[in-house]
Parts: C-alpha cells; structure tokens; sequence
C-alpha cells in the first residue's frame, strides 16, 4: 500500500508541475505572473506547488534513510497541499463551482478518515494477561 500511495504523490507532483508550466506559459511573463501571485486563488496554488516539492524530492528510499524520523513530519505535508489545492481550485472558479473540486477530493477525504478511524478508532483484540 505504502508503494501505491507513492506512486499518487510522485504522479500529482508532476501533474501539478505540468500544470504550472502550462499556466507560465500561457502568462508569457514574469510581470503578469507576480500581478496574480498575492491574489487567493493563485497564492493558493503557488503554496500548495512549494509544498509539493519537498514531498517529491523526499519520497524516495535513500530520503527515508537519510531523514530518519523526520521523514513523516515532512511527508504529512500532504494535507495542508491537499487543503490549499482544494482551496485553488474552488477560490479560482469564484467559489460557485466548488462541487467538482469536492468530487474529484472526496476519495482522498474518504481514505483520509478511514486512515484516522484504523488508526485510533478500530477496536481492538484485549489483551489478556
């Protein structure tokens, strides 16, 4: 499972990655990009983008290794991401389209849950003694 969940994560960094070029290409300057960048919708995006790339660049075994304990800290980044590309995508439609945006998040929020629930919800076998 944990090798799955890596796979999304690398997946939706280049998605997100191809995303941005594509949105810097479109802009066609630097002075067009730095007019939206403080505005929600965008600073969203660009926050959700840098949190990415410490989740890529450390999603490999020799970062596993190489950050110890410290590796799970960095990789719950995923939620506030999560959280701001949702953020994104609804603040960009005007906030009147938002129920797409909740579609396409609802199974990470599903997983999410269920993650919580097996982790400290589940019952569990009593250990007798």
């Amino acid at each position: 499972m944990r090798k799955n969940r890596r796979y999304f994560g690398v997946a939706a960094f280049f998605y997100a990655a191809l995303h941005t070029y594509v949105y810097l290409v479109d802009k066609g300057s630097l002075d067009r990009v730095l007019a939206q960048a403080t505005q929600f919708d965008m600073a969203t995006g660009w926050l959700a983008m840098l949190l990415f790339i410490p989740l890529a660049a450390t999603s490999m075994d020799y970062a596993v290794r190489k950050l110890g304990t410290w590796w799970k800290p960095v990789q719950r980044l995923t939620y506030a991401a999560a959280a701001l590309t949702l953020l994104h995508w609804a603040s960009l439609h005007g906030w009147k389209d938002w129920p797409p945006a909740l579609v396409h998040f609802t199974p990470l929020a599903v997983l999410t849950l269920y993650r919580l629930w097996w982790l400290y919800l589940r019952p569990r076998p009593v250990a007798v003694a």
